[in-house]
């Protein structure tokens, strides 16, 4: 009889390590069931008779979608049910292209100077694509010279240096859940020419952040539309002369007299804003040799701690329209509009009879039109 009660009490135990419960871990995902069984069996006893119990249940495997990857798994993450296709894809394009105008003058009449001018540029984009997410990694670079012949002096035409990152939930729908970070500033040195001595600018001097998650509306790859309430801009001078200047909108430094004492307190380096953004890009060929784009960026900061500022709308606006040659070879018309409200310049006015100069923000443009030597380069 005792042997009896040592095996209704060992055999469940055995019975249980016998069991080897598949063990399922991962993140937002899709669920499918497995064919497999788990048999658990029960003794009880009941008089002098056993009865034996079997409970059987299925597991629940489910796909894991992270872009972490867990070799170990049985099931190989990367991989669809019939292991011969990835269920993601990624890809790195881009092209890099070199501008050049020449002007040669000599005896000429009507004037003029001799002049030659090139500008290097490169966009880049890296995408990642997932059944339940995508991002994007962007980045636009710029860089330009122009030589005057006569005084020998060279100015800078164009500095950009912009990178941005999208990340989407991917629905399969037009309406998607967005979130952006860009970081825009400059390569060099920034003057008012014909003064090269005072820079206006540089390297992260200024430089704006921008972080923002809202709704994003795609019509067939042709036009976006996104809205994000909550968009957080800041914006660094790292420079500390323009910072103590108040440049670009930062608190600008001041002397602090107390008791006839006076202490220099240095600008801030960084001012930060929350507002709404507004992301509008369009792009369409109209055919194989033409096509137009056109980016406009929207922001207002609606926390303003100047009421009267509130209503002030920040306006990056850029269209450029393309016109291809040949493979290697095209024509790219490109016009670029801002204002900015903390962007302020020396503007001469005359009241009453008295010339005054003062700061205030004034719309931004800049054009150009060349000949430009494109190569295009993309990953499978």
């Amino acid at each position: 009889l005792n042997l009896k009660r040592f095996f209704s009490y060992i055999t469940p135990l055995l019975m249980i390590l016998l069991v080897n419960p598949s063990i399922v871990k991962g993140q937002d995902s899709i669920i499918q069931s497995i064919p497999y069984t788990i048999k658990i069996d029960t003794i009880t006893k009941i008089d002098t008779t056993l009865v034996i119990d079997t409970i059987i249940t299925t597991s629940t495997h489910i796909i894991i979608d992270t872009i972490y990857n867990d070799y170990n798994n049985d099931y190989d993450n990367d991989y669809d049910n019939d292991n011969s296709k990835k269920n993601y894809s990624h890809k790195l394009e881009g092209d890099i292209g070199i501008t050049l105008n020449q002007l040669a003058i000599t005896h000429w009449a009507a004037g003029g100077e001799s002049s030659g001018s090139g500008r290097v540029t490169s966009k880049i984009t890296y995408s990642y694509k997932r059944k339940l997410f995508n991002y994007a990694v962007n980045g636009i670079f710029a860089y330009g010279l122009a030589n005057y012949t006569k005084d020998k002096r060279v100015e800078k035409s164009e500095d950009r240096c912009e990178l941005s990152m999208t990340a989407s939930h991917n629905n399969n729908s037009n309406l998607t859940f967005t979130s952006i970070a860009s970081l825009q500033t400059q390569f060099t040195n920034g003057y008012s020419y014909p003064n090269d001595s005072v820079p206006i600018s540089g390297f992260f001097a200024p430089a704006y952040l921008t972080l923002s998650a809202g709704y994003n509306y795609n019509y067939r790859d042709i036009l976006s539309i996104y809205i994000s309430p909550i968009a957080g801009k800041m914006t660094f001078v790292m420079n500390q002369e323009l910072a103590d200047a108040g440049a670009y909108g930062v608190e600008k430094g001041y002397w602090n007299i107390i008791d006839g004492d006076s202490t220099w307190i240095k600008g801030k380096n960084t001012l930060s804003e929350l507002g709404i953004n507004v992301l509008i890009k369009y792009k369409h060929n109209i055919n194989e040799d033409l096509s137009i784009f056109s980016t406009l960026n929207l922001y207002n900061n609606y926390m303003d701690p100047n009421k009267s500022n509130r209503w002030n709308i920040d306006v990056d606006w850029e269209t450029g329209i393309k016109f291809i040659i040949n493979k290697r070879i095209s024509t790219i018309l490109n016009i670029h509009l801002i204002y900015d409200d903390n962007i302020k310049f020396n503007v001469t006015e005359i009241v009453d009879g008295i010339e005054k100069t003062k700061q205030k923000p004034i719309l931004q443009f800049k054009e150009s039109l060349g000949i430009t030597f494109l190569y295009k380069f993309a990953t499978k």
